[in-house]
């Protein structure tokens, strides 16, 4: 008995520690692995499509959307930063920009929103301070929205000058001029039969806003394809007699010069780069071909060059690459981004 009193004591013994005792803990959860952040390119990279303006009063140059770099705002001042505001405008291809420099502030009107081949056509306005953007006008009757407009400041009239292209309303082009609000419409179909990303510029030689209608079909009044127009504030004169030397598709001054420069930008074509514009005629320039495709001529107010941005290959709506930068110095091209910056 003694025994069985011992034995039922010593189980009893067990249950309770049993029961004092601590539940095991269970093994905690795997960790969550951690993605690796999606590093920062150097500089943009994008397809066809990409707008960029110079902006004298940051002294810096932007460059905002295009294929695959849909609603992202680039920077170069020395180097490119990508750049993060709260507000944006919305990713899009084939946006007009230029400097205003009565509010100083890079202007940027209407494109196609992504995707490239079937977002909605767009007609907003929108401004760039050097630091963040903000909306100006909603498109509400104004300019009919599309891709391919050009816009341009005219230093005589202290006005920014905007041509929609001819198939975004019937009757062709339209001129319109910004109030500061809102734009207002100019003339209806009032230079190149079909403009598209119509090249156009202030020329201070004959201090006028000039316009480069290249390469359109049907030919114009005077019988170019290749034509040169002046706009006088009201309309827009065609100039007899210049036809350019190539089929131009960027403009812009060349600091050095105080001369236009009008570049074949785009696919590479067997004829030379760039032709300068005396006021009366094209005249061919005598400088080294690029090493790249060319996109976009540019003049840069801050380091007084005439810049170039271009890629390695054609751009196009499939292929996404880097966008690469080249300053013009006498006769010569001269990368400026070779190892860029990280954006921050």
């Amino acid at each position: 008995m003694l025994l069985a009193v011992i034995a039922a004591a010593a189980v009893a013994g067990i249950a309770i520690s049993t029961a004092q005792r601590p539940p095991t803990p269970k093994p905690p959860p795997a960790p969550t692995p951690t993605p690796a952040p999606t590093p920062i390119p150097p500089g943009p990279i994008s397809g066809i499509g990409f707008s960029v303006a110079d902006d004298p009063a940051a002294d810096q140059v932007v460059l905002f959307g295009g294929v695959d770099n849909y609603a992202n705002t680039w920077v170069w001042s020395g180097h490119w930063i990508l750049t993060a505001p709260e507000i944006s405008p919305s990713g899009r291809i084939d946006a007009a920009s230029a400097y205003d420099p009565l509010t100083q502030q890079v202007l940027l009107f209407g494109g196609r929103q992504a995707p490239v081949t079937s977002g909605p056509l767009l007609h907003d306005t929108w401004a760039w301070n050097g630091a963040v953007w903000h909306e100006l006008d909603e498109g509400s009757g104004g300019p009919p929205p599309g891709e391919g407009a050009s816009m341009a400041w005219d230093d005589a009239l202290n006005e920014m000058i905007l041509v929609t292209a001819a198939g975004n309303a019937p009757g062709g082009d339209q001129t319109w001029v910004w109030s500061g609000t809102h734009w207002v419409l100019k003339v209806h179909g009032g230079v190149a039969p079909s403009a598209f990303d119509l090249p156009m510029a202030f020329d201070p030689v004959t201090h006028s806003l000039i316009a480069e209608g290249c390469c359109y079909a049907p030919q114009s009044q005077l019988g170019a394809l290749d034509t040169t127009w002046r706009w006088d504030g009201e309309r827009w004169d065609q100039l007899a007699g210049t036809a350019q030397p190539l089929p131009g598709s960027s403009l812009a001054l060349d600091p050095d010069t105080g001369h236009l420069a009008l570049c074949n930008c785009g696919p590479t074509l067997s004829l030379p780069v760039l032709a300068s514009w005396t006021g009366h005629t094209w005249d061919l320039m005598n400088v080294a071909r690029l090493p790249i495709e060319p996109d976009v001529l540019l003049s840069d107010a801050t380091t007084g060059q005439l810049l170039i941005l271009g890629s390695a290959m054609p751009s196009n709506s499939f292929v996404a690459q880097p966008v690469h930068l080249w300053a013009l110095s006498i006769s010569k091209w001269e990368q400026l981004d070779a190892g860029g910056v990280n954006g921050v």
